[in-house]
């Protein structure tokens, strides 16, 4: 039936618009019709699919929807672009997070302007790149998809952040609105004993459940496994800068196929 998901931690630096701009791809390669929408203040998931000079566009762009004044139609702001098309972060993202901050239902823009009407007339889903960090942007990202993955590095500074985003942010939420953990993804792996640790962590935490199979400690021990999660790879940085998803900058990355399967998880939850 399709949906909605934020991917979405608040901290930087996690690799969170890498999964969330090869996530739309991936849900794109299965067949669906994909939006991805950019609402990081930096803009980085819309220059790291080829359109950095939306960021600086006139209108309209994400002001013009997400505004008290005559807000237009979401569908103008779409950029189409082969595989899955994008709703691009726009320079002034800071002041319209204010914006949102100080309306009544500024939290709820989102959801009623651009994903549900977009998922009604043109997209099976709709992939969210959340700010990373707390605020009306991240708040109305999360509440706009009802649905969030949180990528993490295997470091005690990016699970803590997480702490803080389940405690401060996503139980608030879940008090008001429907909004559900779809995954936690452990991400940009290289293979150490304290990402071991930590995941061993994570398989003995209420957050099991949401770990997917490909991100187990058991993968450390499959000779036929690269290891769990979504493991360090040169031609993600590589790809970005090239204004391009993982498959179109190397189509045979070995980890096109842990995309793939968090694309799944999406398609049978979201």
């Amino acid at each position: 039936m399709g949906g909605a998901v934020a991917v979405s931690l608040q901290k930087g630096g996690v690799g969170k618009t890498t999964v969330a701009i090869n996530l739309a791809d991936a849900l794109a390669v299965r067949g669906n019709d994909v939006l991805l929408v950019d609402l990081d203040q930096q803009g980085n998931a819309t220059e790291g699919v080829g359109l950095k000079e939306e960021y600086e566009r006139s209108s309209p762009h994400v002001g013009d929807v997400l505004t008290d004044d005559d807000p237009v139609d979401a569908a103008e702001v779409v950029v189409e672009r082969e595989g899955f098309d994008v709703f691009p972060a726009h320079v002034d993202l800071d002041e319209i997070a204010d914006r949102v901050r100080n309306s009544t239902f500024g939290m709820l823009w989102v959801r009623r302007r651009i994903v549900e009407p977009l998922l009604e007339e043109r997209y099976d889903y709709v992939v969210v790149d959340s700010p990373p960090s707390l605020g009306p942007l991240s708040d109305a990202a999360l509440i706009g998809a009802g649905n969030v993955i949180v990528p993490l590095l295997m470091s005690e500074p990016s699970v803590s952040g997480f702490e803080r985003m389940w405690d401060q942010q996503i139980l608030p939420i879940r008090n008001e609105v429907e909004l559900e953990l779809l995954a936690i993804v452990p991400n940009d792996l290289t293979g150490n004993n304290e990402e071991r640790r930590i995941i061993e962590d994570l398989e003995n935490s209420p957050f099991a459940e949401h770990l997917p199979e490909f991100c187990r400690s058991s993968e450390f021990d499959d000779p036929d496994s690269p290891g769990p999660g979504i493991r360090h790879r040169i031609a993600f940085s590589r790809a970005w800068r090239d204004g391009q998803t993982l498959r179109e900058y190397d189509p045979d990355n070995d980890m096109l196929d842990r995309l793939d399967k968090l694309a799944e998880i999406v398609e049978e939850d979201a």
